[in-house]
């Protein structure tokens, strides 16, 4: 009789339980929609003006599996970029808009200094299929637009121009040059101070000492103009119509001042 009494009131707990996560989702999802609702109505008293709204919803940091992405200080993240899971990000490096930083099967480390450009996608592998390989980029490396580092290894200074792709277990060494659009076989190694291009990349030429002093004054070029970026994103909404309506009258009135802004 007792365990039968026992069994009915953990089959109550249970019930019971149930019942008030279905109540607790009910309610956040009638809290939501009641926010989706009054943003409508917003919308609507504002007229055409709602649709020049400049602030972003998207959300640039996201846990993944109890990991959460590490920013050092004086970090930019675009607006509408994504760093999810297992990924640190060094101090005064810049990951631009749109690009993904998705460290969910491995880590994703990024020195200090570099910059990851628009529209780059950086992932990791694991050892399903073959070895695990984390994706870690150095000190003052520039991935340029559009490229894909995966499971890879970029050393110091090193620069990845746009649209290239990096495969698994690939070496980029520091102060190294991949030309864009070019494709870094996996295992492959490009040395240090070496131009390497093409589909698979292959040695073109030596760099000079010209063009490797160059590749650290591109990674500071980068954090100079996010410095920028992250001003204008860090502005009220009223600021920013105010500088609009700045620039309309310079460029209007004034045209020969529109250089200024």
């Amino acid at each position: 009789v007792a365990a039968r009494a026992e069994r009915v009131r953990r089959l109550a707990v249970e019930v019971a339980e149930a019942l008030m996560w279905k109540l607790l989702f009910a309610a956040g999802r009638a809290v939501r929609e009641t926010g989706q609702a009054l943003d409508r109505v917003g919308c609507r008293i504002q007229g055409s003006y709602a649709y020049k709204e400049q602030l972003s919803r998207h959300r640039r940091l996201a846990p993944l599996q109890n990991y959460r992405p590490k920013l050092g200080n004086d970090v930019f993240v675009a607006p509408n970029a994504s760093v999810i899971g297992r990924v640190e990000v060094g101090p005064k490096s810049t990951v631009w808009y749109g690009s993904v930083l998705r460290g969910d099967v491995n880590d994703i480390k990024i020195g200090s200094n570099s910059s990851i450009g628009d529209g780059c996608v950086v992932h990791v592998s694991s050892s399903v299929g073959g070895a695990p390989h984390a994706t870690t980029v150095g000190d003052n490396a520039v991935i340029e637009q559009g490229s894909i580092l995966h499971g890879c290894t970029i050393g110091n200074n090193a620069n990845v121009q746009m649209g290239s792709v990096v495969f698994d277990g690939a070496v980029v060494e520091q102060n190294a040059v991949v030309g864009a659009g070019s494709m870094v076989l996996a295992g492959a190694k490009v040395p240090e101070g070496q131009l390497w291009a093409g589909r698979p990349a292959k040695f073109v030429r030596d760099l000079t000492a010209e063009e490797k002093a160059s590749l650290a004054r591109s990674a500071d070029d980068q954090y100079a103009l996010a410095k920028q970026h992250e001003q204008e994103q860090m502005k009220h909404e009223n600021t920013r119509a105010e500088d609009a309506d700045k620039r309309e009258y310079w460029v209007v009135e004034k045209p020969e001042h529109e250089a200024r802004f």
